[in-house]
């Protein structure tokens, strides 16, 4: 009768457990799957970390050619100014030495006259004076000839930042740019949520 017991109790403990080891298998079959899981998130991670560094780099770079268009456009404009007002001055220049030959002339030519006999300075002092009668002008003031180095550069990072404004549309939904779940061969029951992270 003992062993009848003894076998009873051996069977009854062995029931239980066996269903304490079914329990246990099923947490390490969890256990198991949430390893797996959790190593794809993690492999995840470094495959979402290079994208969005490449999407960085691609955003910078496209800021960077903002800058260096917007660079190029100032420039130019500059270099415009510079041929104009350079060209201005050339030719005020080249006017100014026509004029300045023409009166060394007339100096010359008077200052003949004037060494030359009585008799006949007398008879040109008429035709001498006229000459001497300059209609040449006095050199006008050049106050715009000068680059207008203000109007290139006051405010010049705010203006390029205001125009960079209307090149970047601003995401209000910045969970769009968020992913909120591990990858789609990923379990429900472990979903990775970087808000909570």
């Amino acid at each position: 009768m003992l062993k009848l017991e003894t076998v009873h109790t051996a069977t009854d403990c062995k029931e239980k457990l066996k269903t304490e080891l079914k329990l246990l298998k099923e947490k390490l079959e969890n256990s198991e799957d949430c390893k797996l899981n959790w190593s794809q998130i993690a492999e995840y991670i470094q495959i979402q970390a290079q994208q969005t560094e490449c999407q960085i780099r691609e955003q910078f770079e496209k800021l960077h050619q903002f800058l260096r268009d917007e660079e190029a456009v100032r420039i130019a404009a500059l270099r415009e100014e510079e041929e104009q007002k350079s060209q201005m001055m050339k030719e005020k220049i080249e006017k100014l030495s026509r004029d300045i030959s023409s009166l060394s002339d007339t100096i010359r030519a008077i200052e003949e006259e004037m060494r030359a006999e009585d008799v006949l300075f007398l008879q040109n002092y008429k035709a001498t004076v006229k000459r001497a009668q300059c209609t040449l002008q006095h050199p006008e003031e050049l106050s715009e000839a000068l680059i207008h180095v203000a109007q290139h550069l006051a405010n010049l990072k705010f203006r390029v930042w205001e125009k960079m404004q209307d090149t970047v549309q601003y995401n209000e939904s910045r969970k769009s740019l968020q992913v909120s779940s591990v990858p789609p061969n990923q379990g429900v029951s472990y979903r990775f949520d970087p808000g909570s992270a």
